[in-house]
């Protein structure tokens, strides 16, 4: 991207999400995502879902600013 963009994360119904911007491996703990996260400069997200108490494996993606 070049100057700014918008990510957002989707994940099956009714599961929460949380996130990274750090390079932390995401916890229950981390931020809760609710709304699409801007980016201004090259990071790496890295986001679990949590359903019934089953937690996904880590995504992760960098998104670079070029």
């Amino acid at each position: 991207f070049d100057s700014t963009t918008e990510v957002t994360i989707t994940a099956s119904k009714d599961a929460v999400i949380y996130y990274t911007t750090n390079g932390d491996t995401p916890t229950t703990e981390s931020t809760q995502y609710t709304e699409a996260i801007t980016l201004e400069a090259t990071t790496t997200i890295k986001a679990i879902a949590v359903l019934g108490g089953t937690t996904s494996n880590v995504a992760s993606k960098t998104f670079t600013k070029s």
